[in-house]
Parts: C-alpha cells; structure tokens; sequence
C-alpha cells in the first residue's frame, strides 16, 4: 500500500470515529492507555490530541515522548497502531485552531487557559489493518516506517 493510500485510510479512521487511544509509558516503565478525542490529522500523518498540563499523562511524556495512538472502527474492526513521539504545544495560534467548545468543561478558561495544550504525534511506524468481511477474508495488513 502507498504512503498516500495509507494516509487517507488512517485520515478516515481518525474522521469517522471520535476518539483513540493514546498509550504513555508510566513511571515504573509500564504501558498506561487513555482514550483521547480525535482531532483533525495535520499532513505527514500528525495526530493531535488535546489534554492538561496538570496530567499525569503529560508527566509520564516528558520522561519518555515514544507513545502509541490504537484507533479502530468498531462496526468493521478496521484499525491502524501509530508508533511515534510526541511534542508538548502551547502556541496560543494552535490552541485556538484545535479549541471546541466541548474542551470549556475540562478547560474553563476557554483556548487561552492555563492548563489547555496539544499533543503533537509524530509517526514512525504505521501499522494498519483491515480484515475484510469475516466471511471472505480479504485481510489487509501494511506495515509502513515512516
């Protein structure tokens, strides 16, 4: 499958489901999965998610960026595993952009809160899987480095 392809197969997972699964490694090194609120996917395949400052999920990604995004589409069981890092941001021009009105219950102070930032995820390794209908088996599965 090319890149391209990839993308827009990733890029539809991310628009027709709400949320993913964000996996940090906590401080004893252990894997810790949150489920997160899709937003937009930026080009080279970036996935952004919005969170606090003041979370835990924030201090276990300052000790270690590598984190995994698991999203799947539950009515065809379609899914994709994004290995990257991620980036801290707190440019108030992308608060702004990713900002909806559904985030004021966890950030009050609206975009310019205190407490808002992004997560910016990088890729480097894209695994995407498609099993096909159960009775027919048309599996696909691509593995792509980024």
């Amino acid at each position: 499958m090319a890149k391209d392809t990839l993308k827009k197969k990733v890029a539809g997972l991310i628009k027709n489901n709400h949320y993913a699964k964000l996996i940090t490694f906590g401080p004893d090194g252990a894997p810790r999965a949150r489920i997160m609120t899709n937003l937009p996917m930026g080009k080279d395949m970036v996935i952004w998610f919005a969170t606090g400052l003041s979370t835990s999920k924030i201090r276990d990604i300052k000790k270690n960026p590598n984190v995994c995004v698991f999203i799947d589409d539950p009515d065809d069981q379609t899914n994709a595993s994004i290995v990257g890092t991620v980036e801290i941001v707190t440019e108030k021009k992308l608060l702004k952009k990713f900002w909806q009105e559904v985030f004021g219950f966890f950030f009050p102070g609206g975009p310019t809160d205190p407490d808002y930032c992004l997560l910016k995820i990088t890729p480097k390794k894209v695994e995407y899987l498609d099993p096909g209908q159960v009775f027919h088996q048309n599996r696909v599965r691509v593995t792509v480095k980024m």
